[in-house]
């Protein structure tokens, strides 16, 4: 009876790290504006902002429901620089050489890229020349979101309506 529990606890054990290694697998790699400032200097790519807000409880449901899937983290991994900023932390920020000071208690950063306009969670993409792109504000679900990154991550914008992306988008999947 002792060898069936301990094979049974064994299992349960292995089962639960192989779930937690590839759910960590699986992860977005936030950085914060200091690393990402680094890796762009060196080499220029898209960035992905995500503004959020520590008691926003659609941010964490979609951090934890859309962003972790495999494929939607993956494919923010490879295409962008993905940096998390929390919109109350009023501290400094250095950026491509220019320091965004607060002049309230939201991020200043945050204030910059959102202008005024604050819900969370909201995703900012950025091209490789820093010239802000669009943002999404709100909480969006899996296939929207998929769509939006391979918008902006594969340069569709640059030559294809919108319309014109999700029609074919919708097709290939």
């Amino acid at each position: 009876m002792k060898s069936i529990s301990s094979y049974l606890l064994l299992v349960l054990i292995l089962v639960i790290n192989t779930k937690s290694f590839s759910q960590q697998k699986t992860q977005v790699k936030w950085l914060t504006v200091e690393q990402m400032d680094k890796l762009y200097t060196k080499n220029p790519k898209k960035i992905l902002w995500k503004v959020y807000s520590k008691d926003c409880h659609y941010c964490h449901d979609f951090e934890e429901k859309v962003l972790k899937i495999p494929a939607i983290a993956t494919y923010i991994n490879q295409n962008y620089y993905p940096v998390l900023l929390d919109a109350f932390d009023a501290s400094p920020v250095t950026f491509a050489g220019h320091t965004y000071e607060s002049k309230d208690k939201m991020n200043p950063m945050a204030t910059h890229l959102l202008k005024g306009t604050i819900k969370f969670p909201t995703l900012v993409f950025v091209d490789e020349q820093l010239k802000m792109l669009n943002f999404l504000q709100g909480y969006y679900e899996a296939p929207n979101i998929e769509m939006v990154l391979h918008y902006f991550g594969d340069n569709a914008y640059k030559t294809v309506s919108w319309n014109d992306f999700q029609t074919n988008f919708a097709k290939k999947k």
